[in-house]
């Protein structure tokens, strides 16, 4: 078994759009204490979706690909990752869903 990169430029594009998206969906939501935790998730995000997409070899042919980036395992990679890390991160940093500010 050979393990081999099929992401081309496009993908990895696609790729990084897609992370600096939900990270920036993610710093929006609720009350954060940084500036920078959408970076943390954005990064979870790209790291699940090249997991998902490229290691998983089940799911390498699942359909659409597109410049060896699998879409559909790529979100869903993403997306479980980056909410776990989301989730960590905000309330590690002292951040809240909501919009009122915690009182102690």
């Amino acid at each position: 078994m050979e393990l081999t990169f099929a992401l081309g430029w496009g993908g990895w594009i696609v790729l990084f759009i897609a992370a600096v998206i939900f990270g920036v969906i993610a710093q929006v939501i609720g009350t954060t204490k940084t500036g920078y935790e959408w970076i943390v998730d954005a990064f979870a995000f790209g790291i699940g979706a090249v997991v998902a997409s490229e290691f998983v070899l089940a799911w390498r042919g699942v359909e659409p690909v597109w410049d060896g980036l699998a879409l559909i395992p790529a979100v869903l990679g993403g997306l479980v990752v980056g909410v776990i890390v989301e989730i960590v991160t905000r309330f590690a940093t002292g951040g809240s869903y909501s919009e009122a500010p915690l009182t102690a």
